[in-house]
């Protein structure tokens, strides 16, 4: 508890030190970037969520310090820094179709290259996919607080309350994750890592991305601790613990009854690879940090863990839903046509097939059953509920 309640007033501090806010009777929202973790955390009255970026690179870091949104411009222009070209919107405009700008000639705008969102890519501007930064602009008004900051150590919590520490690399060269630093935050947090472990991960630092702190094997997917539970079998085998995995990705005990487990200090564990069989997951094992990474797009409906799908293009929002997982959880009858195709319900339906699977399109799924569908592009999640 006291471990906690210090979260709570470290967390408090932080805040407000980093948005530097005169309290007033109406509520501003709040944009933070963060540097090492490349994600941008928009914050309303009513919302908040958490978009993928990229930044500046580290000879063009994006400029640190808080702001406010001073320009919002639909279909920018972008002139060329080395010739003094303009480029109309399109294509060919590296700052995509959306701008809001926040500091001299720094701002937040679109992309047309999407393989960058993730990375120090830009001049000090703050990249975002297509869609996601269309979906910021109509949220964001003149005046709303911009903080760029550069935090690069987080304590994640997983499912059943184990604990671990996130270090990300220091990019930006600032002396944030000393040997010392990350010593007392792992004190200050309870999270117990033996000298040998500590000494095996810390020649890492600023280099694995994240570099996560914690005994033991740990199971992390993006900005999450999935796990950090993990018994590794004489043979080399991984297990994951089964309250872990429910608590995760709130799966039914129904879709995991075939699932063999082991008992191991009065805890159930799962080999990660029938989990991998299962939901269609990947698992990809670094021992020199003793992480495993969960990879994949996982699809919940109504809050439950539905399916994985490959087929996704966040920039533009295209992500391609299993037809027969979704409509057979939303209780609707799929039947195969030789001529028209998928047919649900009496209806013939708009599909791809991708190794002979039928997908549809989230747009189409939206549209045609007026369905509530969020993509979330930092967690690499899609959460469809019935409006």
């Amino acid at each position: 508890m006291q471990v906690k309640n210090r979260f709570i007033v470290v967390f408090a501090i932080f805040i407000i030190l980093a948005f530097n806010v005169t309290p007033s009777y109406g509520f501003t929202n709040t944009i933070t970037v963060n540097i090492p973790s490349r994600t941008i955390y928009f914050v309303s009255q009513n919302m908040s969520k958490l978009y993928a970026i990229a930044v500046g690179k580290i000879v063009s870091t994006s400029p640190l310090g808080t702001y406010r949104i001073i320009n919002k411009q639909v279909n920018p222009k972008w002139v060329s820094p080395w010739n003094g070209e303009v480029v109309p919107s399109g294509p060919d405009n590296p700052l995509g179709y959306r701008w809001m700008g926040f500091y001299s000639d720094y701002g937040i705008h679109g992309n047309n290259m999407p393989s960058s969102i993730g990375t120090l890519a830009s001049s000090g501007c703050i990249r975002m996919y297509e869609a996601d930064v269309e979906e910021l602009f109509d949220m964001v008004s003149y005046g709303d607080i911009v903080n760029v900051v550069c935090q690069t150590i987080f304590p994640k919590t997983s499912p059943t309350g184990g604990m671990a520490l996130f270090v990300y690399p220091d990019f930006y060269k600032k002396g944030l994750n000393t040997r010392q630093h990350i010593e007392i935050e792992l004190q200050n947090y309870g999270i117990k890592v033996s000298d040998d472990t500590f000494r095996k991960l810390y020649k890492y630092v600023n280099v694995k991305d994240p570099l996560v702190f914690s005994e033991g094997y740990k199971v992390i997917r993006n900005n999450e601790l999935v796990s950090s539970d993990v018994y590794r079998s004489q043979d080399g085998q991984f297990y994951m613990r089964v309250g872990d995995l429910k608590g995760y990705l709130n799966i039914d005990d129904e879709k995991i009854k075939d699932l063999k487990s082991v008992l191991v200090d009065n805890a159930n564990y799962v080999n990660i690879d029938d989990i991998a069989n299962l939901t269609g997951l990947k698992f990809v094992v670094d021992n020199d940090t003793n992480t495993i990474k969960m990879i994949g797009n996982i699809i919940y409906y109504d809050g439950k863990f539905l399916s994985t799908t490959n087929y996704v293009d966040y920039q533009s929002r295209d992500i391609y839903i299993p037809i027969k997982e979704f409509f057979t959880a939303a209780g609707y009858t799929v039947e195969w046509d030789p001529q028209d195709g998928v047919i649900v319900d009496g209806r013939s339906i708009k599909y791809k097939l991708y190794e002979s699977k039928s997908y549809i399109n989230q747009k189409d799924l939206r549209s045609l059953y007026g369905l509530d569908i969020t993509v979330d592009s930092s967690s690499n999640k899609i959460y469809i509920k019935r409006d």
